[in-house]
């Protein structure tokens, strides 16, 4: 007997067939580069994009029941906003702050103040009235027990496949200068990267759509595509292409390249956030899986190189 679908799980197919067509169109539009290779954002889309997604399913299973939040959808204001910030604040706007403020750290502490005005205080003020209302579906235990277990997993990975322990080792820091500066720049990065982000993408981001379509697959197949468009300016606009070996970048390239290397990244926080729905876990463990990318950079800024 064939059971009709409902609507959420419409939702649900909508967004993961158009999400699935957007990245093999992207991974199209990459491989036209000179010396592009298909296994690099193969290899990321079955770490970020399945297995952290899987262990963070896992970590969450049997969450309890939390009410839905008693907010409007908002899902048009929300959109028309991120499509704003993306382009005034991520494509021009730290062009701007980078070359007023071109010395560390003072760059770095107005960057962090533009992204806490711009991705928390003025989007919770407009489509929270500064309500967060993250009513945890797991015990502070369990989340405390989801925060070691993903963190430990993120920093595995970064240690073997990314590049922040090489840079260090390039560094030397001392054993005196590790041990306040990796404290520090987890909490720097817990503000910067994880309030920032995952206030705006998760909390009000992810929430409205999953409250526009009543489907948590879709809500976090579509945060998780529009996070990594939402960056598309600023690979574009401020050079972040040259970061990437690219030397001449269009809004072609910027586009593929956030769908393909950005956008698994966000899939994972999305799965967790549906499951917990608990910035007091998402936020922090933000700031753990910076840890290593951001711990040399985070020294140089404030030592000068020391």
């Amino acid at each position: 007997m064939h059971t009709p679908r409902t609507p959420a799980s419409r939702a649900a197919a909508l967004a993961l067939i158009v999400a699935g067509a957007a990245y093999v169109a992207a991974l199209f539009v990459l491989q036209r580069e000179p010396g592009f290779s298909l296994a690099e954002p193969l290899f990321l889309f079955a770490l970020l994009g399945v297995a952290f997604p899987l262990l963070a399913w896992v970590c969450t299973l049997k969450p309890g029941a939390a009410p839905p939040p008693r907010e409007a959808r908002q899902l048009p204001r929300v959109l028309l906003y991120l499509a704003v910030f993306a382009l005034a604040v991520l494509g021009w706007g730290f062009s701007w702050v980078n070359a007023t403020f071109p010395q560390e750290p003072g760059q770095s502490i107005a960057q962090l103040a533009v992204k806490l005005v711009t991705m928390v205080l003025l989007p919770a003020w407009l489509f929270l009235g500064f309500q967060l209302d993250t009513r945890a579906r797991l015990q502070p235990r369990r989340l405390l027990l989801v925060f070691v277990v993903m963190s430990l997993a993120y920093l595995a990975m970064q240690a073997v496949f990314g590049r922040g322990l090489v840079t260090l080792r390039e560094l030397s820091p001392s054993a005196a200068t590790l041990a306040w500066a990796i404290p520090l720049c987890w909490l720097w990065q817990t503000l910067e990267a994880g309030l920032c982000e995952e206030v705006l993408f998760r909390r009000i981001l992810q929430e409205k759509i999953a409250l526009a379509s009543g489907s948590q697959v879709a809500a976090v197949a579509w945060a998780s595509l529009l996070f990594g468009l939402a960056h598309a300016p600023g690979l574009w606009l401020r050079g972040g292409h040259l970061m990437e070996g690219v030397a001449h970048a269009t809004p072609t390239w910027a586009i593929a390249y956030s769908i393909v290397m950005i956008a698994p990244a966000g899939i994972a926080f999305g799965v967790l956030w549906a499951r917990t729905r608990s910035l007091w876990l998402i936020v922090p463990l933000h700031g753990m899986v910076d840890l290593l990318p951001q711990l040399a950079p985070f020294i140089r800024a404030w030592t000068g190189g020391g």
